[in-house]
């Protein structure tokens, strides 16, 4: 994780992520009271990143019924300050709104022919829903290509933007204090989409 750092609410000073984080099992796993995030120190432009998640239901870190939520940002301008949440695009990771994008700090888009109004935190549901159960794992790819964002959820496409503001930047792996687990988090560089 040298090439990542961390962000808790707490402190919003850039710390080591295993002073926060689990790093087990070929995975990340997030859970506690820490809320915050993972961000690459690197910024990336015309990008495909993929990952698995789940909802981490395991007796001794499991938070109960209310809804899970979490999410990946991407695009986040490499001058953003680093506090909870920085300006970007958001892959939400919520039951029954994972793929749902989240336009954060006046990011905007056209999503289905349709500018997304400017705002703080602006949501685009997604168009299809393919999510697992809970503590399944599910599959994410996330491709950004000047300005156009796909994003599918177990191999369906669940939401699409043209026109991104925001068309390059650092990443992010959220934890919104519901525990999940990541791991196979693969990044490559694309010349097409």
């Amino acid at each position: 994780m040298d090439d990542w750092y961390a962000i808790t609410k707490d402190s919003e000073q850039r710390i080591a992520p295993a002073q926060v984080y689990d790093f087990s099992e070929g995975m990340i796993r997030m859970y506690g009271d820490n809320i915050g995030y993972l961000m690459t120190k690197k910024s990336y432009e015309n990008f495909e990143l993929s990952f698995d998640f789940r909802w981490n239901m395991a007796e001794n870190v499991y938070r109960g019924s209310n809804r899970k939520n979490s999410g990946v940002m991407y695009n986040i301008p490499s001058n953003a300050p680093d506090h909870i949440w920085p300006k970007g695009i958001q892959f939400q990771i919520k039951e029954k709104s994972t793929g749902d994008f989240v336009f954060l700090d006046n990011v905007t888009a056209t999503v289905n022919g349709a500018f997304i109004v400017v705002g703080a935190s602006v949501t685009s549901p997604k168009f299809d829903d393919n999510e697992m159960s809970n503590g399944e794992w599910n599959a994410v790819l996330i491709q950004s290509y000047n300005g156009k964002c796909t994003q599918y959820l177990n191999g369906k496409l669940v939401n699409e933007c043209v026109e991104a503001s925001s068309k390059e930047g650092k990443i992010s792996l959220n934890y919104e204090g519901s525990p999940i687990d990541f791991k196979n988090i693969r990044l490559k560089n694309i010349n097409k989409l």
